[in-house]
């Protein structure tokens, strides 16, 4: 066969980046029917126990909300407010950015753990920040503590109040927690992606747009969903098959 010949028989670029695409589309369908059934279909005592311990630590920051905020909004100085007012732009686009940059600088470079911190923490953010924070927002309808309506003014239902569970350290915990588990024999990364979600948290906190309790929630939901999805890539089986433009990736379940 010739080169033209060959140069011929390649498929279209669109073609090719939909081929890459369909095995990290089972993939992330895979995780949709095993995160969101888990509570019913897989969760035993243990479990069960651990989502029992989040509930009474987010009860206990409850109680305590009002003074939390009236606490933490009060520390004011110039080199903390720059900082956290930076910071918490990484729990919201400026994460996304980062995530996508890694999985592009994976793909682009062939460095595999590099490519799956990024998806897993595009994935996780998704699923985390993108459908079940916003669901609870809903049902819950919390005012923020800066409408000064107190830690008791819920509104179900209501969409102006969407105070929990915060949404920022929802994404940020999902982001930072995937790229910290892919990186979980490096002593740097965690600490630094740990300290970067724990950032947010608290400036969601500084600014008063969130409770205590509402960050601590939202940091439990997108910590646990992105170690249950890099659990489940970790268990799967793929193959990483090299092109003439990079790799794709075949996965088995």
């Amino acid at each position: 066969m010739t080169a033209g010949a060959a140069r011929a028989a390649d498929p279209p670029p669109l073609q090719r980046a939909v081929d890459a695409a369909k095995p990290f589309a089972k993939q992330v369908l895979f995780d949709a029917k095993d995160i969101f059934p888990a509570p019913v279909l897989r969760w035993h005592k243990h479990e069960w126990t651990r989502f029992g311990e989040g509930v009474a630590i987010v009860l206990g920051a409850y109680a305590a909300d009002n003074q939390i905020v009236k606490f933490v909004s009060r520390q004011q100085n110039p080199t903390l407010d720059h900082y956290l007012s930076g910071v918490t732009h990484l729990g919201g686009g400026y994460g996304l950015d980062l995530a996508a940059l890694l999985a592009v600088s994976g793909y682009a470079t062939r460095d595999e753990r590099m490519m799956d911190a990024g998806l897993d923490a595009l994935e996780s953010s998704v699923f985390a920040a993108g459908v079940v924070t916003p669901v609870i927002k809903r049902v819950a309808g919390r005012a923020r503590p800066i409408y000064n309506l107190g830690k008791h003014s819920f509104h179900p239902g209501n969409s102006g109040y969407q105070s929990f569970p915060s949404g920022h350290a929802t994404n940020a915990f999902a982001i930072y927690s995937a790229i910290a588990s892919r990186y979980d024999d490096n002593a740097y990364v965690p600490a630094i992606a740990y300290t970067i979600a724990t950032s947010v948290a608290i400036a969601r906190v500084h600014d008063r747009v969130h409770f205590a309790s509402d960050v601590i929630a939202g940091g439990l939901i997108g910590h646990a969903i992105a170690k249950s999805i890099v659990a489940n890539h970790r268990k799967a089986h793929v193959a990483l098959i090299p092109t003439g433009n990079g790799f794709v990736a075949d996965i088995r379940f």
